[in-house]
């Protein structure tokens, strides 16, 4: 997020002498969207549950 907000990201690491903060892929789906993205602050239903997403966050429960 610090890159999108035009900051520059803290490295924590590094990998073959680069500064890197290496990630954990998960996969996303409407089962595990609050526990993945809501649930570890990524993202709130406000900023995702809008325009032609909003309906699909209706359908899983997930509430503004």
């Amino acid at each position: 997020m610090q890159f999108l907000k035009g900051e520059k990201p803290e490295a924590k690491g590094s990998l073959y002498n680069t500064p890197s903060q290496l990630f954990v892929p998960a996969v996303v789906t409407s089962e595990n969207i609050k526990a993945e993205i809501f649930d570890k602050g990524i993202q709130t239903p406000d900023q995702v549950c809008t325009g032609e997403s909003a309906a699909g966050c209706k359908t899983w429960g997930i509430t503004q």
